[in-house]
């Protein structure tokens, strides 16, 4: 009997595990996937008029979520006059644990309609990681985007 109630907690602290750690991988997967959208979009020319010159993401570390924007005008990064597209929420519990910038902030923007990738941190970075974690899992992944327009999942 005793045997079975190890296997049994074992089978069920696996399954949260398992569970948490797919959360995590899910919202990885989906961060890279809108910037690759919003590159698109941005290269594509979408609903790019005199007052749209490019599209992007914008992050805050501790946040759990982030947004989509539509530049508004020529500062080539998120500003609070800009058309909010989308505000993606995170899977639950998942959070923006770290971001590789001196101001904790991500702001990738593609310009239309090359796109060529601006980030807007001080020190001009050529890279930005985007390190996404639970409190309460020791897991993490990363979303890694370079100047070059890369972006890669790890």
């Amino acid at each position: 009997m005793a045997i079975i109630v190890i296997l049994s907690t074992l089978v069920l602290a696996n399954y949260r595990d398992g569970r948490k750690r797919y959360a995590l991988a899910q919202s990885a997967q989906q961060l890279a996937s809108d910037l690759r959208k919003v590159q698109n979009m941005s290269m594509n020319g979408v609903g790019i008029t005199v007052n749209r010159a490019g599209y992007g993401v914008y992050a805050k570390e501790g946040n759990t979520s982030y947004l989509i924007y539509s530049n508004t005008n020529a500062a080539q990064n998120y500003q609070p006059s800009d058309e909010t597209i989308e505000i993606v929420n995170l899977a639950n519990n998942v959070k923006i644990t770290a971001i590789s910038t001196v101001n904790d902030k991500a702001d990738v923007y593609y310009k239309s309609p090359d796109p060529i990738t601006y980030f807007k941190s001080p020190g001009n970075p050529t890279i930005i990681v985007i390190t996404l974690g639970m409190d309460d899992f020791t897991g993490t992944e990363t979303v890694t985007v370079t100047l070059t327009g890369v972006i890669q999942v790890n």
